[in-house]
Order: structure tokens, then C-alpha cells, then sequence
């Protein structure tokens, strides 16, 4: 069995992709094992209100953006996999702060820096790395798998930590976590970095080329702060319980997690501009209907169209994306897209925060849906 741990270890670090779903899986695993879906955990456990949750996503967006570029400097010093495995302590430290929260009396704001700043130093180097390691005529199936990788361990996750924290305790849940995040960067650590040379111009994000692309990471940002804040928040109130809400996802998530795979391979064959636009299509209309929902049944009828539709769009997007960045500067283009995503953001938490009312966020994350079909490979 010990030979067999070492020659798995060796093919992962033999392989530049198959580090990185090494990496981002375990990463995954170990965030959702130690139970921190953030904004449920905020409204829950810390008995934060609508306001409270609203700013210490504010704090991170923003300095989301801020770090961007800086890291990317530093990225071009030290290498795109040593940003990955710098995010690790971060990410270690966030984990614990949040936990300690419960306990003590501690700021939002020191975990939403810290947040910000782990995931800044490892999306950074993820996506310019992933972008460098798949290949165009099969990176819808790589995206694919990669997505189906994700959602199962998030589907995994909480189990394994139910378990532990059960059976055995806390403490050794926060070690487990951390040990997870460790290995998962291990292969990076052996394995010949790339640095890629730092040049860009924020005067660039007024051309004509990239304005177009920064109307959708706009809207793309508006609908991830929908789909990750305020939908598992509105979720929760109506149903009561963590039960429910983890019942709804492990059902929604599996069937999403295994469609992934298919659709990643129906991208490689099908024109990835018509998929975007009927994933968009039909995903707005999914964001549309979300206020209507009162009971389990329809939350998770809701909750699988949306997944469906999202990956429907999602995928064909991240191919159009990585093919874009490999032909443009890779930093750029990435500095660029956070700008929008921020920009997008704030824009959902600012309506929500002048409306008092979670459920504006869905009719704003509909029409923000709608920019992914202004993304094209031009």
C-alpha cells in the first residue's frame, strides 16, 4: 500500500494537469469537511446579520482586485505553483480564525483578509497554469472533469467531516483539513515552476477588445455573489435546517457533478459559442422563477436546473476563456477579469444592502446571467 501511495504521488507530480486537480480537489475537500459554507456559518453560528455578512464580502471582493496584480508580480518572480502553495497557510490560518470566532470576540475582518489574500496567491497561479497545461482541442473535457472533481468533493466533504468531528473530534478535523491542504501542494513543490514575465497596462481595460470581455466578468461576478451568498442564505431560511440544505445540494450536486463530465465532452465537439448562449438562456430563467420557491421540492427542482444550466454555460465559457488568455497576455487578461468580477460583486451586495431584501439579488444575478452571451472568441 506504501508503494502504491508513493507511485501515485510520483505520476501526479509526472503530470502538470493532474497536479493542478490535485491541488484545487483537495483544497475543495478540506474547506468543505471542516463545514465553513461561509455565509450559512455567519448567520447561523456567529448570528451575524444580513448587513454584517454584506460587508465582510465587501472587504473581500475589493481586496480581491487590489492583490491581484500584486501577486501576479510576484508571480513572476517566484513562479505560478510556489503562488499555489504560498495560498496554503493563508488558507490554514483562515480556517482556524473563522472557527475561533464562535468562541471569541473576533472582527469579520481578519478572516476576510485573509480570505481575500489565500485566494488571490492560489486563483492566480491556477488559472494562468491551467490555461499554459490543457490543450484546445480537449480542454472542454479537461474543464468538464475538473468541475466534476470539484462538486463531488464538496458533495464528500461534509460527510467525511461529520465523521471525524463525530467519532473523534474537533481538533482533529482542523488537522485533517490542514494536512489536506499541505498534500495537496506537495507535487507542486517538486515540480519545475513557470514564471511568466509581468507586463500590463490598466490603460488597456478601455480598448475595444477588452471591453467587451469585461461587460461579461461584470455580470459573471454579480451572478457568483447570487449563486454563493445569498441563494444558499435564502435555502437555509426557508428550509430550517442544515439538513435540509445539505440533503438539497449532495442530490443537486451529484447529478450536476456527473452531467459535468458529459457536457465537458459535448464542448469539445459542439460550437462552445451556442452551448454559452443556451446555458445563459436558460440559466437567467432559472433566476427568475427562484422567489417562487417555498418548499424542498421546489428548491431542489430549482437548484438542479440551475446546476445544469450553469455547467451548460459555464464550461463553454472557461474553454473560450483559456483559449483567449493564451493568445493574449495571460496577467492582463487575468487582472482584468478580477477587476470585472469585483466590480460585479459590489454591485450585488450593494443592491442587496440599499434593498434590505436578499431575494433582489436574483433578479439582479437573471440579468447578469444574460453577459455570458456577449463572450465570444474574438
Amino acid at each position: 500500500m506504501h508503494y502504491q501511495s508513493l507511485g501515485f504521488m510520483r505520476y501526479v507530480h509526472q503530470n502538470s494537469l493532474s497536479e493542478l486537480y490535485f491541488s484545487v480537489v483537495l483544497k475543495t475537500l478540506a474547506l468543505s469537511m471542516v463545514g465553513i459554507f461561509i455565509p450559512v456559518y455567519m448567520y447561523k453560528e456567529l448570528n451575524y446579520s444580513l448587513n454584517q455578512i454584506i460587508y465582510f464580502f465587501l472587504i473581500w471582493s475589493i481586496l480581491f482586485a487590489v492583490l491581484t496584480p500584486v501577486v501576479a508580480k510576484f508571480a513572476s518572480r517566484f513562479g505560478l505553483k510556489h503562488m499555489i502553495v504560498a495560498s496554503v497557510p493563508f488558507e490554514i490560518s483562515f480556517i482556524g480564525v473563522m472557527l475561533l470566532m464562535k468562541t471569541y470576540n473576533i472582527s469579520y475582518i481578519y478572516p476576510a483578509i485573509l480570505y481575500a489574500i489565500s485566494g488571490t496567491l492560489f486563483w492566480t497561479g491556477f488559472n494562468i497554469e491551467f490555461a499554459k497545461v490543457t490543450k484546445k482541442k480537449n480542454r472542454g473535457s479537461e474543464i468538464g472533469f475538473l468541475y466534476f472533481l470539484v462538486i463531488t468533493a464538496e458533495i464528500l466533504g461534509p460527510f467525511f467531516g461529520g465523521v471525524i468531528l463525530s467519532y473523534i473530534g474537533f481538533s482533529t478535523l482542523f488537522y485533517t483539513a490542514s494536512i489536506l491542504l499541505v498534500t495537496g501542494v506537495i507535487p507542486l513543490l517538486a515540480s519545475k515552476d513557470d514564471h511568466v514575465p509581468v507586463k500590463f497596462s490598466f490603460k488597456n481595460i478601455y480598448r475595444k477588445r477588452y471591453a467587451r470581455d469585461m461587460i461579461t466578468f461584470l455580470g459573471l461576478g454579480a451572478r457568483y455573489m447570487s449563486a454563493s451568498v445569498f441563494w444558499p442564505l435564502f435555502i437555509f431560511i426557508m428550509l430550517g435546517s442544515y439538513f435540509d440544505l445539505g440533503a438539497l445540494a449532495t442530490g443537486a450536486g451529484l447529478i450536476t457533478a456527473f452531467s459535468s463530465f458529459f457536457v465537458g465532452k459535448l464542448a469539445d465537439r459542439m460550437d462552445n459559442k451556442k452551448m454559452l448562449d443556451i446555458g445563459a438562456i436558460i440559466h437567467s430563467i432559472t433566476w427568475t422563477i427562484r422567489w417562487f420557491a417555498s418548499s424542498f421540492f421546489q428548491l431542489f427542482i430549482i437548484e438542479i436546473a440551475s446546476g445544469l444550466s450553469f455547467i451548460f454555460a459555464s464550461i463553454p465559457f472557461s474553454s473560450i476563456f483559456y483559449n483567449k488568455m493564451m493568445k493574449r497576455n495571460k496577467v492582463e487578461y487575468i487582472v482584468f477579469r478580477e477587476i470585472g468580477f469585483t466590480f460585479g460583486k459590489v454591485i450585488t451586495l450593494l443592491f442587496v444592502l440599499l434593498t434590505g431584501n436578499l431575494v433582489v439579488s436574483f433578479l439582479v444575478a437573471g440579468v447578469a446571467s444574460l453577459a455570458y452571451m456577449v463572450f465570444s472568441e474574438k
